[in-house]
Order: structure tokens, then sequence, then C-alpha cells
């Protein structure tokens, strides 16, 4: 998941957790408010009637409320328990001015707990289910009512209620649109992070951008410094700094690589050419003759493996080839006629169903590429060895099929790297010396030639190496030749031993 997206889910998420605590906070105070708004005119209400003001206290309720005085006995009496008041007898005078809800009797609605705390406390609040299923905000107070014409006073249980729908339906509205705000601003929001966090982090992908054109070959690349003075500035400068650091220790590298094979090579000559004229000339005994010839063989890999490490030394340098039209069948057979006279009883095949198989190259290189190739078969052990061409579509195929040990699987993405040797069975599965440097000049020449170089392996079966270069031009041949196995032939085929 990129930066991008991560800071736009976490401040988002964040942006939301905040607002729905707000869009919370603002639906229980609403909740607070409208029914303290409602329990204030319904208390006002009941104040003004017990002060013998029915009329005006009546006016005071909200148009949807109600009302029911209950008489429970003479002025100055007092309940003794919840059955003196639930056995009071309905007050109907003002019925006609403000009807109640039901013809029910609505202390039957209320429950014991309720007008037990209206008996000790004096007051009652609390929510009623009527029978048509509406639900009541009662208040209530036990009070004295006069009566002017005649004068008469009882003790009453006055009760107002207070339709809760209202307010339900005022807050479950309320909860909507707050759902709403809360995802549209969680909407506007992201999309707003997203956008703005593009042009924060561009500076950031620029650095990214910059830092992936680095390569060892090529580290005169440099991360852009942005004009602002913040943090990104001083990642852009430190990442230069470190990129300078890191060229010129690469540099002094390859410096010292070029120079001391350059200079092993005249003494490494040297030892080859008095070992060979010591052979030739002098008359040495059979143990100096074993010993010269140990000193020549170690002398030539020396030879071979300084001259290999030249060629890495140019490559790191940026040297290139020069290319040319050339077929690459006859480097094939050209390398096959090398080898062969040489290879012992290993057997050596060339296929290729066309006479041409024409690339863009260098001739010495791609010779190199597949000498290495076909002497790491034979160094591994390999009886057969198979060298296949054909071109399909605008790629020229190369393989060389050996039927040796195999290579173990958890070594073939390092085979390329330098130096590294296989163990065991394999172990001068490599380059022709042993050194581990020929796979990587093989990869380079490949590279170079804008091709690819891959490497299939099974032990105890085999190992394919495959290179794809570039075609020259599309010939109209059959791509698809039959493959007999490992080393198997394919078209035309030359045998050597």
């Amino acid at each position: 998941m990129s930066l991008r997206v991560r800071l736009t889910l976490f401040y988002s998420a964040f942006f939301v957790i905040v607002l729905s605590a707000v869009a919370l906070a603002v639906y229980a105070l609403t909740d607070r408010s409208l029914n303290a708004s409602l329990e204030e005119r319904g208390r006002q209400a009941l104040l003004d009637i017990s002060q013998g003001a029915i009329i005006q206290g009546l006016q005071k309720l909200p148009g949807d409320a109600y009302y029911q005085i209950v008489i429970y006995g003479p002025g100055g009496a007092t309940p003794d328990s919840v059955s003196d008041l639930r056995s009071g007898v309905p007050f109907t005078r003002y019925d006609t001015l403000r009807p109640n809800p039901t013809d029910e009797y609505i202390p039957d609605a209320i429950g014991d707990a309720a007008l037990t705390s209206l008996l000790d406390e004096g007051t009652l609040t609390t929510t009623v289910v009527l029978s048509n299923e509406q639900r009541l905000l009662i208040m209530g107070d036990l009070g004295t009512l006069t009566i002017p014409a005649p004068e008469r006073s009882y003790s009453v249980m006055m009760l107002i209620g207070v339709p809760a729908s209202g307010v339900a339906a005022t807050l479950n509205q309320l909860a909507n649109n707050l759902r709403f705000t809360v995802v549209a601003a969680f909407i506007i929001f992201a999309l707003g992070v997203w956008l703005l966090s593009r042009q924060v982090l561009s500076p950031v992908q620029r650095v990214k951008e910059a830092a992936a054109r680095v390569t060892s070959r090529d580290l005169s690349q440099r991360v852009p410094v942005p004009a602002s003075s913040d943090e990104m500035r001083e990642l852009a400068v430190t990442l230069n700094n470190m990129l300078d650091r890191l060229q010129e220790s690469f540099e002094t590298q390859r410096r010292f690589t070029a120079d001391a094979s350059h200079e092993l090579r005249t003494p490494v000559t040297a030892i080859v050419g008095h070992a060979n004229y010591l052979l030739r000339r002098a008359s040495p005994t059979q143990e100096q003759v074993d010993s010269l010839m140990v000193i020549r063989r170690e002398a030539e890999r020396m030879a071979k493996l300084v001259n290999d490490l030249l060629e890495l030394a140019r490559a790191d340098a940026g040297f290139s080839i020069q290319k040319e039209a050339m077929n690459l069948l006859e480097v094939a057979e050209a390398v096959h006629m090398e080898i062969a006279p040489v290879a012992g009883s290993t057997e050596i095949t060339v296929t290729a169903p066309q006479p041409v198989v024409e690339v863009m190259g260098d001739p010495g290189r791609l010779k190199q590429v597949l000498h290495n190739l076909v002497q790491n078969a034979i160094n591994a052990g390999a009886s057969r060895i198979n060298i296949s061409l054909w071109q399909e579509k605008d790629k020229v195929c190369l393989e060389i099929v050996d039927d040796g040990p195999g290579i173990p699987e958890e070594a073939i993405p390092h085979l390329f790297d330098r130096f590294f040797r296989v163990d065991g069975a394999r172990t001068n599965r490599g380059d022709g010396n042993g050194s581990g440097l020929g796979l990587a000049i093989v990869r380079w020449v490949v590279q170079q030639h804008e091709g690819t170089v891959d490497v299939e392996s099974e032990l105890g079966k085999g190992t394919l190496f495959r290179v794809l270069l570039p075609a020259t031009q599309v010939h109209a041949v059959d791509p698809k030749p039959l493959r007999q196995g490992l080393g198997g032939p394919r078209g035309l085929l030359r045998n050597a031993r």
C-alpha cells in the first residue's frame, strides 16, 4: 500500500472519528434540550393549575399535549398509598378545552414505582405507553384544586402528558442528517487529502524516480533538491552526498581493478612464457616437468582470471561493444570447431532450422558467451551438449542444453553473480576456469546486445541456458522445432566428439 493511500486512510479515519464524536454530542445535547424544554413547559402548566389558573395553565401547554386531574379527597387530604391515587375521580370540567388522548384512565398506565415516587417526593416524571401505542412523557404533582363557584377545594393529582413521538421524530431526522453529514464530510475530506497529498509527496516521487535511475554503472544521477527549506530538502541533500561518496568509492574500486588487472598481465605472461621455454628447451627431470606443468596451468588460469577482471572493469566503466550484422550460426560453428577437439568424450551438436540466424552484434563477444557456456557444461561433467539456434518473430533464441548433474535450485538466482561458485558436484559451474566470473561476463555481454539470459536446471537431469537476442529481420520459418529431451536434436545436426 502506497504512502499516499495510507495517509489518506489514516487522516480520513481520524477525521471521521472526531466528526462522529461531535455528531453524537450534538445528538445527545439536542435530545436533552428538547426533553428539558418540554418538561419545563409542563412544569409551568402544573404550577399554574395548582395555583388555580387552570385555563391559563392549559393554554401554556404545547398543542399536542394532554392533561388529567384526578381528585382523591377533600382539600387537605393526604393519600396513604398508591391505591388511593388510582381510585381517584377524574375532574372533567375543562375536557372540552383540552381533551384527553383516550377515554382510558391515565393513572392505570403509570407504574407503581412512579406513583410511589410521587407519594414520597410530591413530583413525577415518567414515560408511559397508552393502549393506542402512543408514548407520553408524563409529569405530575400533588396539590389542591380550588373551584371558584361554588367555592370548593379538593386534594388532587395533576398529570400533564406530552407526546414523545414528536421528539422522537425530530431526533430521528437529526440522526439521519448527522449521518449524511458525516459520510459527505468523509468523502470530501478524503478526496481533499488525496489531492493535497499528491502535491505534498511530489518531492518524494521525484526522489524515487531519480534514485531508480542510479545504478552501479551510472552513479552520475542526482536527486533534485527542492527550493523549500524543509525536511524534503534535507533528505535530497543527504541522498546526493551519499551518492557522491558512493560514486567516489565505485570509481576508486574500478580504477584499482583495472590498474591491478593491467599490471598483472605482464608478470603472468612472463611466467607462462618461461614455463613453456623450460619445457621446450631444457631437459628437466620428470619431477621438474610436473612442477613446470603445474606452474603453467596455474599461470594460465590466473591469466584468464586477470583478463576477466579487466573485462568487468571495462564493463563497470561503461565500455560498450561495437555491433554489426552477423550470422550467429557461424559463431556457434566456430565455437564447436574450437572446443570439439579438446572436449574429450563429450558429444557436442549444433542445431538450426535455417542456414542464417542473423542478429546485430559483436561476433567476438557473442563467441565469448557461447564459449563460456559450453566450457561450463564440459567442466560440469556433461556427456552431451546441444547448441540450438532458431528465430521466432523478432527474437533469436540460443540454447545450450547439457545432460550434466544439474544445478541446485537455491543456487540459480545467484548463478550470474560475480565470484559465485556452486558447491558440491558442480563446483566448476561458473566459468571455464572456475573463478566465478564467466557467467557475470556472459550476462554483461548479453545485456549489451539488449538481450536476456536465463537458466533452467534439474538435479540429475541437466541444465539449459537460454539467450534471447533481437533479430535483424523476420524470416518465414517454422519457429517450433521439436526438442527431444535435454541435448536432443533440433533441425540441422552436426556431431563432434
